[in-house]
């Protein structure tokens, strides 16, 4: 009898909603499926992503590259959801993301951005993403030390370093990864650029169709 008085005592909405703050806290995937109401779907391939995406956040793996076709939702997951994700579990983080282009990755920068401005209450700390740096290539947390940074591959990184660093697709298409000039700028890039960038005992993770065994 007490245990029925209690539950007739329970709004059935607060426990949807329980439910949904525990989903979007618990992963990426859990994020992204609450974040677009139930449109994002967790692929059987897309999970084995999700979970390394957990073992990066837990520090137990710093490097993940994801090889897959072009529309298989790989930038999707991790260039727009777990950047957004990430800085609401943990605010005091920065993110950077790069791409072959400056305009593409800050894309990806809007969007997660878009997300964290609609979202940040459901964390345990909500966020509130700084007016002021708000902008598609850079937008920092209100209160934290944390944000997220975007730029194109084999240009130059302003500003602090990355606990999380997300290369998206750096070379454009096939030809362009077939190049020996792109391939080789794109490496220098990232070993006196972007690897510099990264803070100590932070995670790198690739995304990329692989046009060339290089």
């Amino acid at each position: 009898m007490l245990v029925k008085s209690l539950q007739s005592q329970i709004n059935p909405v607060d426990i949807s909603r329980g439910l949904l703050i525990r989903t979007a806290r618990s992963s990426p995937g859990g994020f992204a499926q609450v974040a677009s109401r139930g449109q994002w779907i967790n692929a059987p391939h897309l999970k084995l992503i999700n979970d390394k995406l957990l073992q990066i956040t837990r520090g137990e793996l710093n490097r993940l590259m994801v090889f897959l076709p072009p529309r298989h939702g790989k930038s999707e997951l991790i260039s727009k959801y777990t950047p957004a994700w990430y800085l609401g579990m943990h605010p005091d983080k920065r993110v950077i993301l790069t791409s072959y282009e400056a305009d593409f990755a800050a894309q990806w920068g809007r969007r997660a951005r878009d997300l964290l401005e609609e979202h940040g209450t459901i964390f345990p700390i909500p966020v509130k993403l700084n007016p002021d740096s708000s902008s598609a290539a850079r937008g920092d947390i209100v209160g934290n030390t944390g944000g997220m940074t975007t730029a194109g591959a084999r240009g130059p990184i302003t500003g602090k370093g990355g606990h999380l660093i997300i290369i998206d697709d750096p070379v454009k298409n096939a030809e362009e990864s077939m190049s020996t000039t792109i391939q080789e700028k794109t490496w220098e890039w990232y070993l006196s650029t972007l690897y510099t960038r990264l803070e100590p005992n932070g995670a790198i993770i690739l995304i990329m169709t692989r046009w060339s065994q290089n």
